[in-house]
C-alpha cells in the first residue's frame, strides 16, 4: 500500500525569498555606503547557508520530496525573475540611477569648461571592497567612452588624460592582461564602467 502523501509536503516558491537578502545588498548598499558591506555580505551568506542546509536536512529526514525540490530550484526561479526584469530594463543600477540622476546632472552643470568643450565627469559607483573603485559612473558628452579604443579621437584621449591628471577623474580603458573592462550605457551620455581586477585583491 503506497505511503499517504504528507500534507505539509508541497511545492512552494517561498524558498526563493530566502535569497532576497543577497539582492538587497546590490539594490540598497548605496543608501548607506559607509557601512562595511563586505562584512554584511559575509554574515548574510553564512546565515543563508545555515538556513538552506538545515532545511535540506529536515526535508530529507521527513521525506518531504516536493519541498526539497522547491528548495533546490529556488535559485533558478530567482535567476529567471532577474533575467526578465533585466530584459525590460529594471536592474539595481537602473533603479539607483533613476533616483540619483538629478544629483549628478546638477553637479555636472556646475562644471565650467572653456570654449564650449564637451563635458566629461566620473563618479564612484561601487567601492564597497576595501575602498577600491570597481564600478565608475561616467558622464561623457561626446559618448566616445563607449567606442572601441582605436576609434576614439586623439582629442578625447587627451581630454581624458587631462581630467585624470588635474581632477583625478580617471577611466582606464586599457586594462592589463589579468583585467577586464566593460562599458554599458545607462542613460543619455551616462555609462557604467566596470573594472574587474582579479589580481588587485590584497
Amino acid at each position: 500500500m503506497p505511503e499517504p502523501e504528507k500534507r505539509s509536503d508541497k511545492f512552494t516558491w517561498t524558498y526563493a525569498l530566502w535569497l532576497l537578502p543577497f539582492l538587497a545588498q546590490d539594490w540598497l548598499y548605496w543608501l548607506h555606503p559607509q557601512w562595511v558591506w563586505w562584512t554584511i555580505s559575509l554574515i548574510i551568506w553564512v546565515l543563508t547557508l545555515i538556513a538552506v542546509a538545515g532545511s535540506l536536512c529536515i526535508n530529507l529526514a521527513q521525506r518531504r520530496w516536493r519541498r526539497l525540490v522547491s528548495l533546490l530550484i529556488a535559485p533558478l526561479l530567482l535567476l529567471v525573475l532577474l533575467r526578465i526584469l533585466a530584459a525590460v530594463g529594471i536592474t539595481s543600477d537602473s533603479i539607483r540611477f533613476a533616483l540619483t540622476k538629478q544629483t549628478y546632472l546638477a553637479e555636472i552643470e556646475r562644471t565650467d569648461l572653456p570654449g564650449g568643450e564637451q563635458r566629461f565627469r566620473t563618479f564612484v559607483w561601487d567601492d564597497t571592497f576595501l575602498e577600491k573603485t570597481y564600478s565608475t559612473l561616467v558622464y561623457d558628452e561626446s559618448d566616445e567612452v563607449a567606442l572601441p579604443r582605436d576609434e576614439q579621437s586623439t582629442a578625447w584621449l587627451q581630454r581624458v588624460q587631462t581630467s585624470s591628471s588635474e581632477k583625478k577623474e580617471c577611466v582606464d580603458l586599457d586594462p592589463g592582461t589579468d583585467e577586464y573592462v566593460s562599458v554599458r550605457k545607462i542613460g543619455e551620455h551616462f555609462y557604467i564602467l566596470d573594472n574587474y581586477l582579479p589580481n588587485a585583491f590584497p
